[in-house]
């Protein structure tokens, strides 16, 4: 067993009330008693899946949150019941979530690597390593850019300080010096990896050199070192002076799960240091001071226990979900129309697709055309990405918006996709409207974890409590000769993910108007942006105005074959629609504009219509969106009225190609279009 080196805690002077160290020992007894009642339960078979127990670190989780005040905020981990009782959430709830009860914290979604409480600024446990480090960085931003005097406080594990988010979080929040402590809970093991085998460095602090930061290791099982040390760094945050990094040696008495068989370790070491237990000290040390007595001790003790026990009962009695139930909570659905967000913003009578007008903009024009009236009218709306600023974005598309609103809302950031959504995601959960762009749609790749695991999730798996405004711009697709890794199409993809909504945009009417919509949401959206489409033109009103999510569009009205596309494919298909109609085949274009939520009844229509159907997009054929839509519209009533079979066209299997003919190839064309319309048409297929 490696010995920390710390401040001996007979060096140490806390100058605290009696009553609030007594509340300490008290709070530390609570979650011992709750980890060793759900581990009895888990062992009974009364509670589902996995557990995570905490008994041995509960110094840490009281003597870190002690510093805080009420109004600042936590991002926990999969080990985080006794953050969750250290920051005062309800422990009937909790027990009432593990046990999957509709009463629990999260109403049973989440269980137990997944407890949060927004309203006590708990901003969830986190069952990805590493995964609250990005949410806590974008909290920081949040309170950085609404002026507020909170600071966060981010626990994550020894294996999280191997992670990418943790080395992208830290030097982002150490170059806008936001108020974010990382608090390291160093219990030696990353599942069974030992911690002297993961690192080259003797300390996870000794990586703080690295950002410009303090760092700091202290005694982990030791309550008043822990608050001494995350005191220092929460005053320096308020001051304004930026985040630092506490390592905190620790150890958990039991497994990384309940399956864990611990054969990486040996009983004596085990031993070892539960002789060093931290309630056991802390007490000891508070009857050193004459400040409790062994009555007292066994009374404060009893009466955490008395506690669990009661809440247990509680919790038992209460009622389980319902499966009519399942699907409540995946996303927040606003009715209103123009929604609440665009009425408060631009008023109640702010319009819904006016008429276009004929004043022309582009497509990049009229997208940040939509940002900037977003941001002034609402100052809860902030850009987030790569050289967006000075630069104007890879395309071009946030030109001047620095010069107009400053480097604080149209903010830089470094190459660090993963923390960039993160960031979103934590600033969206505390208050804040980001749009995030990513530089190329391939590159949300290196961000699929905060995209997927978090943004997508966090509102269903917080039992329908959260909301996350966060829109997620991506350049897509072929045409540039940017070659296989800067040209997917991978809107199929976010599609497939529950808590997600995709908009694809043709026009630039379109595209200033659902980007407003979007903006407006609730949930994450996934704003797809063909590269192609930034520079074609269009009419676009000047006012402020939304299309709502979920409406298709009737782009060229038909009778022979209904053409379904979205995005620079709808362009494709209307030059098509032209040159068929030449030869008497009149096709009716539809545009989907959006993927999810997608207007079915739209489509129907048509196809009942015209009893044929080409669904066309650029993603590859295999997986692509078309699938989902034709297996849809043949379970529908459209079904009975088709008269020939449904026809997809879309991308051949293979990356983008570097050179011109055969990138071209790659993905339908307006020639491709026609033909299969016409053998459509002609019942040739």
């Amino acid at each position: 067993m490696r010995e920390p080196s710390i401040v001996p805690a007979a060096e140490m002077a806390i100058d605290l009330p009696r009553e609030r160290l007594l509340d300490w020992l008290y709070q530390m007894h609570l979650i011992r008693a709750f980890e060793e009642t759900v581990e009895q339960l888990y062992a009974a078979g009364k509670m589902h899946g996995t557990m995570h127990l905490s008994i041995g670190q509960e110094a840490v989780a009281v003597g870190a949150i002690a510093a805080l005040r009420p109004d600042d905020y936590i991002t926990s981990t999969h080990r985080g019941h006794g953050h969750a009782i250290a920051k005062g959430q309800d422990i009937r709830a909790m027990l009432a979530e593990l046990l999957g009860k509709e009463t629990g914290i999260c109403r049973g979604r989440g269980g137990s690597m997944h407890l949060a409480d927004l309203e006590r600024r708990n901003l969830g446990a986190n069952g990805i390593v590493a995964g609250g480090i990005p949410i806590a960085v974008g909290a920081g931003l949040s309170i950085r850019l609404q002026g507020e005097d909170r600071v966060v406080l981010c626990f994550f594990g020894d294996g999280a300080a191997n992670h990418g988010n943790f080395h992208e979080g830290l030097n982002m929040a150490a170059i806008w010096r936001l108020p974010v402590i990382f608090l390291c809970e160093n219990n030696q093991y990353a599942m069974s990896m030992p911690i002297q085998k993961a690192m080259a460095v003797p300390r996870v602090a000794d990586r703080a050199a690295a950002y410009g930061i303090p760092g700091e290791t202290v005694d982990g099982m030791d309550v008043r070192a822990v608050y001494e040390a995350v005191r220092r760094a929460v005053e320096r945050a308020r001051r304004g002076e930026g985040p630092t990094l506490i390592e905190a040696i620790t150890y958990r008495y039991k497994g990384h799960s309940k399956s864990d068989r611990q054969v990486y370790r040996t009983k004596e070491e085990v031993q070892a240091w539960m002789a060093r237990d931290p309630i056991a000290r802390f007490r000891a040390w508070l009857m050193e001071q004459g400040w409790l007595s062994e009555e007292e001790a066994m009374a404060l003790e009893a009466r955490a226990r008395q506690a669990i026990e009661e809440a247990l009962r509680a919790a038992e009695a209460d009622p389980e979900p319902s499966v009519v139930q399942l699907t409540e909570g995946v996303y927040a659905e606003d009715p209103s129309i123009p929604p609440r967000w665009i009425q408060r913003a631009f008023g109640p009578e702010a319009a819904v697709e006016p008429s276009p007008g004929t004043r022309e903009l582009s497509y990049a024009e009229a997208l940040r055309e939509a940002m900037a009236q977003a941001m002034a009218a609402d100052e809860r709306v902030f850009l987030l990405g790569e050289d967006i600023g000075v630069y104007g974005g890879a395309f071009g598309v946030t030109q001047g918006l620095i010069d107009r609103f400053g480097p604080e809302r149209v903010r830089d950031t470094p190459i660090s996709e993963n923390t960039i959504v993160g960031a979103g995601l934590g600033a969206a959960l505390t208050g804040m409207r980001p749009i995030v762009e990513m530089q190329f749609m391939d590159f949300v790749t290196l961000a699929m974890e905060q995209t997927v695991l978090q943004a997508a999730k966090v509102r269903y798996m917080f039992g329908g409590k959260a909301r996350v405004p966060l829109v997620l711009r991506l350049p897509g697709g072929s045409g540039t000769g940017a070659a296989a890794q800067h040209s997917e199409s991978l809107e199929a993809w976010f599609v497939h993910v529950p808590g997600l909504k995709v908009v694809a945009p043709a026009t630039p009417y379109d595209a200033k108007g659902l980007l407003l919509a979007a903006l407006a949401d609730e949930n994450p959206v996934i704003f797809v942006e063909h590269k192609l489409l930034y520079r074609t033109r269009g009419p676009v009103p000047e006012i402020p105005y939304v299309v709502p999510l979920g409406r298709a569009v009737v782009r060229q009205p038909g009778r022979h074959v209904t053409i379904v596309a979205y995005s620079v494919m709808v362009l494709r298909a209307l030059e098509a629609a032209e040159r068929l109609a030449a030869e008497g085949i009149e096709a009716e274009v539809i545009d989907l504009r959006t993927l999810k939520p997608y207007d079915a009844e739209t489509v129907i229509a048509s196809v009942k219509k015209t009893g044929r159907l080409l669904i066309v997009h650029e993603a590859p054929l295999l997986g692509g969106f078309g699938g989902e839509l034709a297996a849809h519209i043949a379970q529908s009533e459209a079904f009975a009225y088709l008269e020939a079979p449904i026809v997809r066209l879309g991308g051949a299997d293979v990356p983008i190609p570097y050179h011109p003919r055969l990138e071209r190839a790659a993905v339908p064309q307006v020639e491709d279009i026609i033909e299969a319309a016409r053998r459509l048409a002609r019942l040739e297929i």
